[in-house]
């Protein structure tokens, strides 16, 4: 019996191992210049649609937003990139990407939107791609808040922190120019 369990043991490691291999195998490092692929975007909530794909946002500048809902810096940038979206609802798209790994359920994520409508004297809009590993693994995230900027034409243009989320940087992008990250600040 305890050899039956040793090597039931050392099968669940090795497939768990196989498994994390597979998962960091797929893990791509964009960076300025680099083709976004078009992914399909499933699990998307606070939207009227629950997938979609890059493409379907195609001569739109578009900002992926990667956050948690442990990290305050994230949350508070919200109302921002929301005013940022209302003004441009035409040229831009921004998107909120939670990556798998930080472990948000909807639960958790619904009660941020509730405290954004209760805060806000508008409804809280952004759409929400929640534990998200189709995006997230296109680009190696070091820390909260992150942000990917996806030129009208398909390209990263950028890839800051929250501080480059500008209106001179939303009309840069818009134009498919490169956004820089603010010198000094990461």
């Amino acid at each position: 019996m305890k050899k039956l369990t040793i090597v039931l043991v050392l099968a669940l490691l090795c497939l768990k191992f196989y498994t994390q291999a597979q998962e960091k195998a797929h893990l791509i490092d964009l960076k300025p210049g680099d083709k976004m692929p078009d992914v399909k975007i499933t699990n998307i909530i606070n939207s009227k649609v629950s997938f979609a794909k890059i493409s379907d946002y195609k001569g739109k500048l578009i900002i992926l937003d990667f956050w948690s809902t442990w990290c305050a810096a994230c949350i508070d940038g919200f109302s921002h990139l929301d005013s940022l979206q209302r003004l441009f609802p035409d040229k831009i798209h921004v998107l909120l990407v939670n990556p798998k790994k930080e472990g948000d359920n909807e639960k958790g994520v619904k009660v941020v939107i509730n405290r954004m409508n209760e805060w806000s004297s508008h409804p809280f809009k952004l759409p929400i791609v929640l534990q998200d590993t189709a995006i997230s693994n296109n680009f190696q995230i070091h820390g909260l808040p992150h942000c990917a900027w996806i030129g009208p034409n398909g390209y990263v243009i950028g890839i800051t922190g929250k501080e480059e989320v500008t209106l001179e940087n939303i009309k840069k992008g818009i134009a498919g120019e490169m956004i820089e990250i603010t010198e000094g600040k990461h």
